[in-house]
């Protein structure tokens, strides 16, 4: 190999130790911020970066979706409500937890977008408004507040709306004069209701670590809260209730009243199993049943003549046949001959003859009268022939 070849490789491997040498004595190796966009877990939770905070603080915080869960609250503790609970605070769990706020437990509370009711801020006579002034010059707006047990005034982002206070008094409340209040603090018995405006947008992920939202938040908890560490139940992102859940927890006694109806329906009209039982034989009926039947019929319907005409006749028949000199008299001749023989009143027998029978009474009289006289006519006419033989 000729020798400048190597002489030639030779300078170039210096050369290049030289500048990489130069290199790592001069460049400085710097750490650079990038945003990368949220992963799985946080598009999930957007308190992650919340929940992580309290916990290198030293707290706990557990999160609910279900609203259920403010009805067995631990005495004293932290209760952070988010927004959009409309459907889900109802008048009595509402006033349970705002007697479990007054046992010494604390609610920190993100007040409604004004338009939307909320019953909670109402029953402290709480108000949303548009602020009277919105202009914070350019830039990012944020402003300055007070609040009791914070070394310093704290730097939040702005809200759009502010609160107004009714006839009951805060404890506090923090904002800035020309705009009105952002966070208002209530004493409640032994604990503390919080409202405050946006501060869900203020603690989400995105903008936890901006200015003192943080900061702010940890005051809360320090100066209010009765738990030590703070143990946080964080309620956000209200799942909307199932039809059967909302049944079982709102009606369950009509639900278990209608199981039992469609229980004894479908008893009712499921076919039973096993061998057929074969029709009874059709039942076959008496002649005395049929009139008795009519006779029924024409007493309900209270024409009583219908039933007498046809015994009258029928003893009117029995008279000519066995007395018909006495058939072709008048009645009241016939009455008083019919009287002579059976020694009946003469009242009755004429009833029989030819009253009206508007009672039970004065109808069976009459049925009893006619048989008595049909009596004495055939023990008369026996008795005629045995005297007179043919």
């Amino acid at each position: 190999m000729p020798r400048r070849f190597v002489l030639a490789g030779l300078l170039a491997v210096g050369v290049t130790a030289m500048l990489i040498v130069w290199l790592a004595s001069n460049i400085e190796q710097v750490p650079v911020q990038r945003h990368e966009p949220p992963r799985t877990e946080a598009r999930r939770n957007p308190y992650l970066a919340l929940e992580r905070f309290v916990i290198r603080m030293g707290g706990t915080v557990t999160r609910h979706a279900d609203t259920r869960v403010l009805d067995r609250l631990p005495e004293g503790g932290i209760v952070f409500l988010d927004r959009r609970r409309l459907d889900h605070l109802q008048e009595e769990r509402l006033q349970r937890l705002l007697g479990w706020v007054e046992g010494g437990g604390y609610l920190i509370v993100v007040a409604e977008e004004t338009g939307i009711a909320d019953p909670l801020l109402d029953s402290m006579g709480v108000s949303r408004v548009e602020p009277a002034s919105t202009e914070h010059g350019s830039g990012d707006p944020s402003i300055s507040l007070s609040l009791p047990g914070a070394e310093r005034a704290l730097r939040v982002d702005v809200a759009r709306q502010v609160l107004t206070v009714g006839e009951r008094q805060p404890d506090w409340l923090a904002g800035e004069d020309r705009r009105g209040a952002q966070v208002v603090n209530f004493r409640l018995g032994r604990g503390n209701l919080t409202v405050a405006c946006e501060l869900d947008q203020q603690l989400s992920n995105r903008r936890i670590g901006r200015h003192d939202h943080a900061e702010m938040f940890w005051t809360l908890l320090r100066f209010h809260g009765h738990s030590s560490p703070p143990q946080v139940l964080l309620l956000s992102g209200f799942e909307m209730p199932t039809l059967a859940g909302w049944l079982i927890d709102q009606a369950w006694a009509a639900c278990f009243a209608t199981l039992v109806l469609i229980a004894l329906w479908l008893w009712r009209i499921v076919p039973r199993f096993g061998p057929l039982r074969s029709d009874p034989p059709p039942v076959r009926r008496e002649l005395r049943e049929h009139l008795a039947a009519v006779g029924h019929y024409l007493w309900r319907c209270r024409a009583p003549s219908a039933l007498l005409e046809p015994a009258r006749e029928h003893f009117r028949h029995c008279l000519a046949q066995r007395r018909p000199e006495v058939a072709a008299c008048s009645v009241r001749a016939q009455v008083s001959a019919l009287a002579a023989l059976s020694r009946l009143s003469p009242a009755w027998i004429a009833l029989a003859l030819a009253g009206e029978a508007d009672d039970r009474q004065a109808f069976v009289e009459v049925l009893r009268t006619l048989q008595v006289l049909e009596r004495h006519l055939r023990d008369d006419h026996d008795e005629s022939r045995r005297r007179c033989p043919d």
